[in-house]
């Protein structure tokens, strides 16, 4: 969605502007328009002008947020491979030897989709950089370029492995269990003493008092389907984020 939004933004034909003010010809720009299939004409000659660099940079933010969920969901990889967590285990193929520890398999394709942002991140400040500049038709801008084709093949390329490796995750799910503490209840139990009619402050000290002894008699399974509020683990509305990825799918 936040690339069809800058693409609406950006999709327009600035070809036949000239130097900023048109020119003395009765040029088609309509049928350039068509013919390079733009979705519309940059009408204004000055606007078409003052557009460079601001679109590199759109198109770069709608980019940019993409991989700063990449950069996360790879930080939390990182994370839980090692074997202090060791919540999931990484396909063969996306690790690499170690340079000298043999019995070690490094995450180097996670790690590097983690620093996949700062190219993107890089390619954007670059051009805003170049972007101090005078009105009219500047040639600094020629360098934007350069930027911009380093940001989009380094973002597009990082992204591109994530499909694969989400679905060869192997998750540990005894580790998992072993990891959650009786005190992860607390907030369970809080709630429930509100619902029966204790004041949720009240309730929220007597849980925190009791928390070591907060999972006694529960599971995560029951915790999990008593999560009863929209969007929360008993009520995903699975079925309305599928008529909205519907509505978004070209």
């Amino acid at each position: 969605a936040r690339a069809r939004d800058t693409l609406t933004w950006i999709d327009a034909n600035p070809l036949g502007t000239a130097a900023g003010y048109g020119v003395n010809l009765a040029l088609d720009r309509d049928h350039t328009t068509r013919a390079l299939g733009f979705a519309r004409l940059q009408v204004n000659p000055v606007y078409a002008q003052l557009s460079r660099g601001k679109f590199e940079i759109a198109a770069l933010d709608a980019l940019g947020a993409a991989l700063l969920d990449l950069r996360r969901l790879a930080w939390d990889l990182s994370l839980f491979t090692t074997a202090e967590y060791d919540f999931v285990r990484l396909p063969a193929q996306y690790t690499t030897g170690s340079s000298i520890m043999p019995n070690k398999r490094n995450p180097d394709v996670v790690e590097l989709m983690r620093a996949s942002y700062a190219g993107v991140a890089a390619a954007r400040s670059e051009i805003e950089q170049l972007l101090s500049l005078p009105s009219g038709y500047q040639r600094d801008l020629q360098f934007s370029k350069g930027a911009l084709v380093r940001g989009f093949a380094r973002g597009l390329a990082a992204l591109a492995l994530l499909p694969d490796l989400l679905t060869r995750l192997q998750w540990n799910d005894a580790a998992m269990r072993a990891a959650i503490e009786p005190a992860m209840y607390a907030t369970d139990v809080a709630i429930e003493q509100a619902v029966a009619g204790v004041p949720f402050r009240e309730a929220y000290r007597a849980a925190a008092a009791t928390a070591a002894s907060a999972g006694e008699g529960r599971s995560p399974q029951a915790s999990l389907a008593a999560r009863v509020s929209p969007g929360a683990c008993a009520d995903l509305r699975l079925a309305e984020l599928r008529e909205r990825w519907a509505r978004l799918a070209p």
